[in-house]
């Protein structure tokens, strides 16, 4: 790989005990994204307008951290958006000895697939059929994003869906179609509205945020299709 680029790269953060399950890792975030939610915590990485990280200097500094740390997550924006050269930086990164996290919207299968991360988390949205809502071009009978939940699925303890809980994308009948969706998945994670950062649209706010006893209810309902399903900071 040349040195000296940013490979898309808009975010890092050094070290973390938090994003990669069971590992000390560094994220790097991705600019750039298809899909345009609007409690999005990124907008920056979204629109692509963060400076790019140097690729080397990443390199360098897991070099100088041999056994301390163990793996490098991949997220945004969208970071499979970025194609052969994601799978250059993920070669690179497996020369290490490190192992390797994806977080995706799951639009691309193919690349999940390529990919082969040692973990992955998906972020599910909303219905399918709803996915034109968010920026979402592709018609819903096409939309891959089925084919990533198979993968997921297959995975099992090594992958979770996440599901951010928020008006209007998810209400009875949605979480009502997720039953069918996520059928057999491991890990499935509720994750209610926080607005505390600067979201990509600043008008949507805490009139958006479901109630904890909905939220409830809606991890009882997924907890009698998936193996488990936990609400994110209880």
């Amino acid at each position: 790989m040349s040195g000296g680029k940013g490979y898309g790269i808009g975010g890092w953060i050094k070290h973390s005990f938090i994003d990669f399950p069971g590992t000390v890792s560094t994220v790097l975030f991705f600019n750039g994204c298809n899909l345009r939610c609007p409690y999005c915590h990124n907008p920056e990485l979204v629109r692509g307008s963060q400076t790019s990280v140097n690729f080397d200097e990443i390199i360098a500094y897991l070099r100088r951290r041999p056994g301390i740390i163990e793996g490098v997550v991949l997220s945004g924006g969208e970071p499979t958006l970025h194609g052969s050269a994601l799978l250059d930086i993920v070669r690179e990164l497996r020369t290490l000895g490190l192992t390797v996290k994806l977080d995706t919207n799951g639009l691309l299968p193919e690349m999940i697939t390529a990919i082969a991360p040692d973990y992955c988390a998906l972020d599910l949205k909303t219905s399918p059929s709803r996915y034109p809502e968010l920026g979402c071009n592709i018609q819903p009978e096409q939309l891959p994003l089925l084919r990533s939940l198979d993968i997921i699925r297959a995975m099992g303890n090594r992958a979770e869906v996440r599901i951010t809980v928020a008006r209007p994308f998810i209400d009875n009948a949605v979480i009502e179609e997720f039953t069918v969706l996520l059928s057999g998945m491991e890990n499935v994670f509720l994750q209610p509205l926080r607005t505390t950062k600067p979201l990509l649209d600043p008008d949507f706010d805490t009139r958006n945020s479901i109630s904890a006893e909905t939220i409830q209810q809606y991890r009882s309902q997924l907890a009698t299709v998936v193996k488990s399903c936990i609400i994110r900071g209880d």
